[in-house]
């Protein structure tokens, strides 16, 4: 296997891109050599671009979709593995597109290691799609967590209400219900909510105190790859039994 990049044009190896601007981006799932919900991605890239840098990328999802299954054919992924690939677009216009490692599992998959998770105040984020600016504020966060003896962070605001991140959604579920703190119309969480709908579950768009997860059953994230079932909040202890159902009905399998 040899991953790639290309940007703007040029292939090089994926061990060598780097990026030296802010940029905004989009992880994109590929199973068979084949890219998934593309065309929405391409979308919210341009809306956070035009936002954030007051232009966006040309590329249309066809261009897209070509660039990114030609990289997971030449960087010479298994048509059996689902693999991430990352575009991004900077603030000087620079287009990229990295393939990622493949997981070694495929299509949506929950994970196999669950989390303990701890609440920290954050600001909500004004953007759909992750940026530098987010990945950077993700990697101290993980540092700070770990400190504390915990796993995952679940942001919370002022008021201890739990925040929906768009590019990590995040879930709980009791009596059967499952709740979510607010819609949100991101690829994560829209291939949650399809999934809830096959298994014909309610789903409730309500504020979630962060105590509240304490009383609740299940509680997990999603991102593009795969799903994260949280095993304790605090002292309260949790369980995957709807999850894993859920995620038994996610696309791509």
């Amino acid at each position: 296997m040899r991953l790639l990049a290309w940007r703007d044009g040029d292939v090089i190896e994926a061990s060598e891109f780097s990026l030296a601007h802010p940029y905004v981006m989009q992880r994109i799932h590929t199973l068979e050599h084949k890219a998934y919900n593309i065309a929405r991605h391409v979308e919210l890239l341009r809306e956070d671009s035009m936002t954030l840098f007051g232009f966006a990328s040309r590329c249309s999802a066809a261009d897209a979709e070509r660039i990114v299954e030609k990289l997971i054919k030449h960087s010479r992924v298994s048509t059996t593995l689902s693999a991430p690939v990352v575009m991004r677009l900077d603030s000087k216009g620079s287009l990229s597109f990295e393939v990622e490692n493949p997981l070694y599992t495929s299509g949506i998959q929950l994970r196999a290691k669950r989390l303990y998770g701890i609440d920290v105040a954050m600001t909500p984020p004004n953007t759909k799609c992750q940026t530098s600016a987010t990945v950077a504020t993700d990697a101290i966060l993980e540092t700070a967590i770990h400190w504390h003896g915990g796993d995952i962070a679940i942001w919370v605001d002022a008021e201890k209400n739990v925040i929906n991140i768009p590019w990590r959604p995040i879930f709980a579920i009791h009596n059967g219900i499952v709740y979510t703190p607010c819609e949100l119309d991101t690829v994560e969480y829209t291939s949650v909510v399809r999934a809830i709908n096959k298994l014909g579950m309610q789903l409730s768009i309500r504020t979630i105190p962060f105590e509240s997860l304490l009383r609740m059953e299940e509680v997990f994230v999603a991102d593009i790859m795969s799903v994260t079932s949280l095993s304790a909040i605090k002292n309260s202890r949790l369980l995957s039994v709807y999850t894993s159902r859920i995620v038994d009905r996610m696309e791509p399998k």
